[in-house]
């Protein structure tokens, strides 16, 4: 609503996309807590920015800097997965003859 009504001033089909799936990665960052949000929010827009700074400093593409937000995703999924549902070896006792 902010950036229509204030960077456009009015609603264009140029107007920016994927808000929505840059939420889910904002919520799932800081964990669905408010605070949380507000730090993973601010995580996602650095990196953002570190993403644009790289691709005009080193010539990288777009789906570099995309793949890189994916992965610190992904890792952080799956770190969550690894702790939930932590696995256990159990030793097994020798067998005696």
């Amino acid at each position: 609503m902010i950036e229509c009504s204030a960077t456009f001033g009015q609603l264009t089909p140029q107007f920016p996309v994927n808000y929505g799936f840059t939420a889910i990665i904002v919520a799932f960052l800081g964990r669905l807590h408010p605070i949380g949000v507000l730090l993973g929010g601010l995580v996602l827009a650095s990196s953002y920015i570190g993403a644009d700074i790289a691709q005009t400093g080193s010539d990288l593409p777009q789906a570099a800097t995309g793949l890189i937000q994916a992965m610190m995703l992904f890792f952080l999924l799956a770190v969550d997965i690894f702790v939930l549902n932590r696995l256990r070896l159990a030793r097994l006792a020798p067998r005696s003859p």
